[in-house]
């Protein structure tokens, strides 16, 4: 425990004084006026380092650490959802907390072999996005974490506001409308790139048509559908369909030498 006596015309310049030649900061020292200063006086100040007190470190049994943790898996067991489920329920949780979207809960259910993801509270809107662009990247996170810890189940669906039911209905009108346009033009449309979920969905409408045939096309984000009138894809997908041939016509630009 260090101190020393230090005298200043001030008080705060005595102890100031002090504190320098100590090497503490002020919460750390104790100080006892031992002059005061005045006419031709200067104070005199005594400061003395405070002990620190010692804190004993606390010490955890191992036994007790491994307990807690097995009431922890007991609990999560117990629940109404399995633990796989909680895992990837708390997953997004924490990933829609990461990326500022707060004000939500996650709803867990198990159907079959999917486990479906429901965000719900005031803020629910924020995780859609700009046509279901940041709902499509929460299942795909929750997706891998599927893969990881979800033995079990072989799908995980990431909703929020209805939005999934109400884009897939919409899918449905597009692709009824289409059908009538091709059947009436006779020509194929290219669908704008979609999800494989919004492709299928598209697929499935189309399906028992009598008048187009669906088929995906594009690589990677580019991926989209494209709608054919039968008659053209009959046409294309025939063995006997005409193919296109290349005819050479060799020209010499040199004339003959007589």
């Amino acid at each position: 425990m260090k101190s020393t006596v230090s005298t200043g015309k001030t008080l705060d310049a005595a102890v100031e004084h002090a504190l320098k030649e100590l090497g503490l900061a002020r919460d750390q020292v104790e100080v006892k006026v031992l002059q005061e200063g005045g006419f031709l006086k200067s104070y005199k100040v005594e400061v003395t380092e405070i002990e620190a007190e010692v804190v004993p470190e606390e010490t955890i049994d191992a036994d007790e650490v491994q307990t807690a943790i097995e009431e922890v898996a007991t609990e999560a067991d117990n629940g109404e959802l399995g633990a796989q489920t909680n895992k990837i329920k708390e997953f997004l949780a924490n990933v829609l907390e990461k990326i500022g979207i707060t004000g939500v809960t996650v709803q867990a259910k198990e159907v079959g072999d999917v486990v479906a993801l429901t965000i719900v509270g005031d803020n629910a809107t924020a995780a859609i996005g700009h046509r279901g662009e940041v709902l499509d990247a929460l299942q795909y996170l929750s997706s891998l974490m599927l893969s990881e810890h979800g033995s079990g189940f072989r799908r995980v669906t990431v909703d929020a506001e209805g939005y999934r039911g109400k884009r897939e209905k919409t899918l449905q009108r597009l692709a009824q409308n289409l059908e009538q346009k091709v059947k009436r033009t006779g020509k194929q449309v290219n669908l704008e790139p979609m999800n494989p979920y919004e492709r299928r969905i598209i697929h499935t409408t189309l399906q028992n048509s009598k008048y187009v045939t669906t088929e995906s096309d594009g690589q990677g984000n580019q991926r989209h559908v494209v709608i054919r009138p039968v008659s053209q894809s009959n046409v294309l997908n025939s063995p006997n369909a005409p193919r296109k041939t290349l005819n050479f016509v060799y020209r010499s630009d040199k004339k003959r030498r007589k």
